[in-house]
């Protein structure tokens, strides 16, 4: 059994040096690998994404996932993609130029509030990010302003264990909702359990 369970561990370093050498050597070959963890067809059901809708994707970086959300709410809706690093959202403009997608505003916000306009978005969107936050609970809490009434906050997130997936790159399912209800959000259900990953949604109280 132990030779089995070093073996295992083994595949899984393995695994990450690939992803690591494979982000440093060809990111979109990366972004491509990371997404067919997070299928678009199956994560957008499962946030019940729709045309016209006004998004903040709080974390966006280099748009990995920004670009699919803002195909999917059409040219009526709109994509305000966050990130603290200049040199990422930067990226993702020129991005966006390239490939002549004009509903993408980039929003580099601080540490501690994502700079989100208050009051407009009909969902918060968090993608493989919030084991990176310093701060959760002030972060969404800052955040939830910016959410209409009606507003969904969804968060993709690692589980500790599956897939390889350590603690330092995934939460436990009891931390993210006791932190997220922390902030002032309602636990509403896990809409999808993918390869790594839960789908959280939760709703502005």
């Amino acid at each position: 059994m132990k030779r089995y369970t070093l073996m295992a561990i083994s595949v899984l370093s393995l695994c990450f040096i690939f992803t690591m050498q494979l982000f440093s050597q060809d990111p979109d070959a990366w972004e491509e690998n990371q997404t067919s963890y997070q299928p678009p067809d199956v994560v957008l059901e499962a946030i019940d994404l729709e045309k016209g809708m006004i998004v903040g994707e709080i974390g966006a970086g280099r748009g990995r996932y920004s670009v699919i959300l803002a195909e999917a709410v059409g040219k009526n809706g709109h994509i305000y993609a966050n990130d603290i690093d200049k040199e990422s959202l930067d990226y993702l403009d020129s991005r966006c130029k390239r490939d002549d997608i004009h509903n993408i505003t980039t929003v580099r916000g601080k540490e501690l509030d994502p700079l989100l306009p208050d009051n407009k978005l009909d969902m918060i969107f968090i993608v493989n990010s919030y084991h990176h936050f310093s701060k959760p609970v002030e972060l969404l809490r800052s955040a939830q302003p910016a959410l209409k009434k009606s507003g969904t906050l969804a968060i993709i997130e690692g589980v500790p264990g599956r897939y390889g997936r350590s603690s330092s790159h995934a939460t436990s399912r009891e931390d993210l909702i006791s932190q997220v209800e922390e902030a002032g959000y309602s636990f509403d259900h896990v809409a999808a359990e993918l390869t790594r990953d839960n789908i959280y949604i939760f709703k502005k109280q």
